[in-house]
């Protein structure tokens, strides 16, 4: 039996928080939590394996936790406009799925090493305090 895409669209609800029973249906491709309150990445987005969508923009997230790099399959991820400093390491597992990103309006200082690990087609980041793990790497964006 083929099942549908599920698009989860919780967008503009002024959400805080995602709590796990919303992040219960593994079959969420996209999933758009954008302009709503988060500080933090929705608990168990891991467990999301058919999602390919993720957008996470016009939030409050200071940070991305590691657990966004296990999310194996993602090929579109827009983190615009949160209060980003730093990408963690393992987000840069998604590599080899990631076809486009998008990181502009945060605060944003520098890449993890391993950034030459993405391969994406289309990278958005636009800023310019941003500081490169090595100057070879630079030039890919």
């Amino acid at each position: 039996m083929y099942k549908l895409p599920i698009t989860l669209d919780l967008s503009h609800n002024k959400l805080k928080k995602l709590t796990p029973p919303k992040m219960k249906v593994p079959q969420i491709h996209h999933l758009d939590v954008s302009h709503n309150q988060l500080a933090h990445l929705p608990p168990g987005v891991n467990n999301l394996q058919c999602m390919t969508r993720l957008d996470l923009s016009d939030n409050q997230l200071d940070a991305v936790s590691e657990q966004l790099g296990l999310t194996k399959y993602i090929r579109w991820l827009d983190l615009s406009r949160n209060r980003l400093v730093e990408l963690p390491e393992s987000f840069c597992a998604l590599g080899h799925a990631l076809v486009e990103l998008h990181v502009t309006h945060n605060q944003l200082l520098t890449f993890p090493h391993n950034v030459d690990n993405l391969k994406v087609k289309t990278t958005n980041i636009r800023h310019r305090n941003v500081r490169w793990p090595r100057q070879d790497t630079a030039n890919l964006y």
